[in-house]
């Protein structure tokens, strides 16, 4: 005899609810790997290296299979946070020095260890991370070896880099002796304050050891230089050797973050790696993979998602209206994988909550395009699984490619071989994440060639059908975009969004466009000054005071002419008002 349940039942509602999200987080369970959980919250620095880098050595596959287990550490609030939302159970912290002696003993370590001292040669503390991933060796400063009882002494940078410490000499040194046991590149600030004194920077904090647990597992090369994209100089010729005479993957994707010569209150000149270096009027061909910080990578990347994910559906096709205004609302700065991890995690959950509010859903549930790392797919599949979930659960949201693409870059700068590699892997990224639309930022000056050379080769294949525009620095025009243009169309298949950057929420005004302005001031320029039929994008970044508050204030103020749309139905309408337009 069957039993009917009414779905209005709120305690099946939030079962079924749970067990759907371990699912999709979780995927088919098999045995686990048993998990040593390590708290460094309140660790010193030196422990936290070691620690680190055990996790890094025993985080890789052939510790793992070995029947070593799995290492995870506590730095932060998110730790524990995705922890407990991907239902890993319960578990107990290991003692710092219990860890590492068992690290030590493991036959992955086999006791050895680099010899440092991490206020003499902070320095070259980065580039002593490279030395021990391609070692298997923990940096351990003298006294902490002994009493761990670390027995082989594999490498002696107390007496190879006396002092003073000397970053361009170490950097040289590992490069010439340990460049072909890496497999990319990784920068780390050592703690030098770049945004005071972006000029010969003094030491005023200390390393962020959060990713050295990646940096390890993989065997990245790990140095910084600083002035390492500054030409003419000595570090510069040491960094163009190391780009253009390596054994990695191109265009290089550059995990960590370069903040070098910055300045307090603006954007960090060579954050996106590409123009870094140039041999021969074109970039050696970098983007970067902002990683700075972000422990537990080793760990979450246990397992690549190798298969196409599955998106919601994009509503069924609606002719174009020339009476109406169409707009799509872009979440941006998922290119960072913190942002991934912390921010945008409670953004989300926001998101969900407001959804499922009642009202208007037009107003409460709008469609909302998230830009989010392609290089979740290896580095963290279950957040990627989570936020995917959350997608399904509004079922008005969906996950695009952030800047720009594969690699947070300026492709447009790379040579035509790097260039076609980076089309084919933004393509795949999209293939895989299951999306056609992508962020596109370009500096100043190089999108002239962008739109002759860069943006037509994706409207050969047509995978990518929308890219959304945005300026470095944005607060120049693109002088390429004419007055009252909103979009560029490639093959009648790609469309290149203007850019409309919504930076902050303070009542000002930006030289040529408002990328700081109130809700109410950024719905009235959608609503009245954008002409009827105007199809365009606001891309969204916080680091100005805009938030999900702000975004949900400005959609309540829209004319009732204005449609908010998903990035499918975005690219629809400029294709459709082309042919509208020439018919």
């Amino acid at each position: 005899q069957h039993c009917a349940v009414s779905i209005s039942d709120s305690r099946l509602v939030t079962l079924m609810r749970a067990l759907l999200l371990q699912a999709a987080v979780m995927g088919v369970v098999t045995a686990a790997p048993a998990v040593t959980m390590v708290d460094l919250n309140g660790a010193s620095l030196t422990e936290k290296i070691a620690v680190q880098t055990c996790a890094g050595i025993l985080n890789r596959p052939e510790a793992v299979s070995a029947g070593g287990g799995l290492v995870y550490t506590l730095m932060d609030s998110d730790d524990l946070k995705w922890w407990n939302t991907t239902a890993r159970p319960a578990t107990t912290p290991t003692a710092i020095d219990s860890f590492l002696q068992t690290c030590l003993k493991s036959s992955f370590v086999a006791g050895k260890w680099i010899s440092y001292n991490s206020s003499s040669q902070q320095l070259v503390m980065p580039v002593m991370v490279t030395l021990a991933a391609v070692l298997d060796a923990i940096p351990l400063e003298p006294a902490a070896a002994a009493s761990l009882g670390a027995t082989n002494k594999v490498f002696d940078a107390l007496e190879r880099w006396k002092n003073p410490p000397n970053a361009l000499e170490a950097t040289a040194y590992v490069y010439d002796n340990y460049l072909n046991q890496t497999t990319g590149m990784a920068k780390m600030n050592p703690g030098l304050d770049v945004k005071t004194h972006p000029v010969h920077p003094n030491i005023t904090g200390t390393l962020d050891p959060g990713l050295i647990d990646y940096i390890v597992k993989q065997r990245l090369f790990n140095f910084w230089l600083e002035d390492g994209c500054l030409p003419d100089t000595k570090d510069h010729v040491l960094f163009v050797k190391i780009a253009t005479a390596n054994p990695w993957p191109r265009p290089i994707a550059v995990y960590g973050y370069d903040d070098s010569f910055g300045f307090k209150n603006t954007g960090d000149p060579y954050e996106a790696e590409t123009t870094c270096a140039f041999v021969h009027g074109r970039s050696v061909g970098m983007g970067q993979v902002a990683t700075n910080g972000c422990n537990n990578l080793a760990f979450w990347s246990q397992t690549a998602i190798t298969t196409p994910l599955v998106q919601n559906t994009p509503p069924s096709p609606t002719p174009y209206s020339p009476d109406r205004t169409y707009v799509s609302l872009v979440i941006g700065d998922g290119d960072n994988v913190n942002y991934n991890k912390g921010g945008h995690y409670a953004w989300m959950e926001d998101r969900v909550s407001r959804c499922a509010a009642a009202g208007d859903r037009s107003k409460t549930c709008f469609p909302l395009v998230w830009s989010i790392s392609p290089h979740l797919l290896y580095l963290a599949p279950d957040w990627l699984r989570w936020y995917l979930h959350q997608c399904r659960v509004t079922g008005q949201d969906w996950l695009v490619l952030p800047p720009s693409g594969d690699l947070y870059s300026y492709p447009s700068l790379f040579t035509p071989e790097d260039q076609a590699k980076f089309v084919a892997n933004t393509e795949r990224d999209c293939e895989m994440l299951n999306t056609s639309a992508s962020v596109a930022w370009e500096f100043f000056g190089s999108w002239a060639g962008a739109i002759k050379n860069y943006f037509p080769r994706y409207g050969v294949q047509g995978v990518v059908r929308s890219f959304f525009a945005t300026n470095v620095p944005y607060l120049l025009p693109i002088l390429e975009f004419d007055d009252g243009e909103f979009y560029k169309t490639f093959n009648k298949s790609t469309v290149l969004f203007r850019p409309r950057e919504w930076r902050g929420t303070a009542n000002a005004t930006i030289p040529w466009r408002n990328a700081v302005c109130s809700p109410a001031q950024l719905a009235h320029e959608i609503t009245h000054v954008y002409p009827a039929g105007a199809v365009g994008h606001v891309y969204l970044t916080s680091d100005g005071g805009a938030s999900l508050s702000s975004l949900y204030e400005m959609v309540a103020l829209l004319g009732d002419h204005v449609s908010v749309v998903d990035q499918e139905t975005l690219a629809d309408m400029a294709l459709q008002r082309d042919e509208f337009l020439s018919a």
